[in-house]
């Protein structure tokens, strides 16, 4: 099923608008540990990193 252009359009400026607001919050709140319900950039990355699937353990040390 295709989508009309301009549907298309509206939510790629809607992303856009997602992603500058939460760059603007990171901004404003500057370095915070991660805090549930925060959607500043930072957070969303930290959180992301936390979730991410590790693929193996080291099993020497250094």
């Amino acid at each position: 099923m295709k989508k009309n252009p301009e549907s298309i359009k509206q939510e790629r400026k809607m992303i856009f608008e997602m992603i500058d607001a939460s760059w603007e919050l990171a901004q404003r709140l500057g370095e915070h540990p991660v805090k549930p319900g925060c959607n500043c950039i930072s957070c969303v990355n930290k959180r992301k990193r936390i979730l991410e699937k590790h693929e193996k353990e080291w099993k020497f040390s250094l």
